[in-house]
């Protein structure tokens, strides 16, 4: 039985922590990058091309700024509108606030905020256009903004998290238990009579 119980702590690990690990650091194989923004050129929509087997597509962004930006949930640093086919897919406003962020050019100050905007879980059309907008602070310290689309990535099913800590539970408390278990004691009349010595009759 214990290794029943290792078996449920590992399927309930698996379940629970790397899955979601894996849905949120797993991002698939990359279709391509498109620049959306570029300092003295403006805004510029993407046009990327997909396919159904491709789903689901991580749609992530780039953002490189001089310094550092204020990132705030009020204060939305760019918009995305997502259309496919010509018609209306999504949209997105984008805070950066959970955004991880690197220093690109410690002389210049400039800084990198990278973060996944959105997840088409299908892909229902053809082609579909991506155009973004600034947010209420304005693009002036922007340098540039680039798109990022990966396919293959992991959906993560809400019900996988609960259910892989119920079983990890479950298998440590039957392991634990399974310790701790006292042996039940011999019945004596069960043992076979001891051997005579001399001669039977």
């Amino acid at each position: 039985m214990r290794f029943v119980f290792l078996l449920m702590i590992l399927i309930g690990a698996g379940l629970g922590i790397a899955y979601p690990w894996a849905a949120s650091n797993v991002s698939g194989y990359e279709i391509g990058t498109w620049r959306v923004f570029e300092r003295g050129n403006g805004f510029t929509p993407a046009e990327v091309t997909l396919a159904s087997p491709e789903a689901p597509v991580s749609v992530s962004v780039d953002l490189r700024a001089d310094g550092a930006l204020i990132r705030s949930d009020t204060k939305p640093l760019l918009t995305m509108n997502v259309t496919g086919d010509g018609e209306y897919v999504t949209s997105v406003v984008m805070h950066f606030a959970e955004a991880d962020v690197r220093t690109i050019n410690p002389q210049s100050g400039e800084t990198g905020y990278r973060m996944e905007a959105e997840r088409l879980h299908s892909v229902d059309h053809d082609q579909y256009v991506f155009e973004f907008g600034p947010g209420i602070a304005g693009v002036d310290r922007f340098n540039s903004v680039d798109l990022i689309v990966n396919a293959g990535a992991f959906d993560l099913d809400p019900r996988a998290i609960p259910a892989g800590f119920i079983l990890m539970a479950l298998g440590l408390l039957g392991f634990v238990a399974s310790l701790f278990r006292r042996k039940r004691p011999e019945n004596p009349n069960s043992s076979p009579p001891p051997p005579r010595w001399g001669r039977s009759k």
